[in-house]
């Protein structure tokens, strides 16, 4: 099963002071065995940003290195944004935020997931519940 994950799980599993981190870690530990994960270098740079304002330098150098060893294991791909994908993103962000206030990096992850038929994203923002997918945990 294909699961993309969000800025918002990455930084519910790193930052032990996120509301959802507790649930993020026991949801996480659900996946690792079953699931092939999926993101985006869009929402990396976003959850890079995000850690290093929350749980500082080091441990969001760990946090880049455990990315590394997720793909050199096979457990997770990084979507690199094209201009297609790209492309696609700026359709869906001015088609859909006439109503919504959709980041352009969650209208990125809408296109990747729409174009890689996944359902499903590990995530605790509710925009991708608006965008029609199943939003666990």
């Amino acid at each position: 099963m294909k699961i993309f994950i969000d800025t918002s799980a990455w930084d519910a599993i790193e930052d032990s002071n996120d509301r959802n981190h507790e649930l993020a870690l026991i949801f996480k530990d659900d996946l690792q065995d079953n699931c092939f994960l999926i993101t985006t270098d869009y929402v990396l740079d976003e959850t890079y940003t995000l850690l290093l304002m929350n749980i500082g330098y080091e441990l969001t150098i760990v946090f880049q290195q455990n990315i590394r060893n997720l793909i050199k294991a096979g457990i997770l791909k990084v979507i690199h944004v094209s201009s297609t994908i790209y492309d696609e993103a700026w359709d869906v962000f001015q088609r859909y935020n006439i109503d919504k206030e959709w980041s352009f990096t969650d209208c990125v992850s809408y296109a990747v997931m729409k174009q890689l038929d996944i359902e499903t994203v590990f995530a605790f923002d509710h925009h991708f519940e608006q965008m029609g997918f199943n939003r666990k945990p």
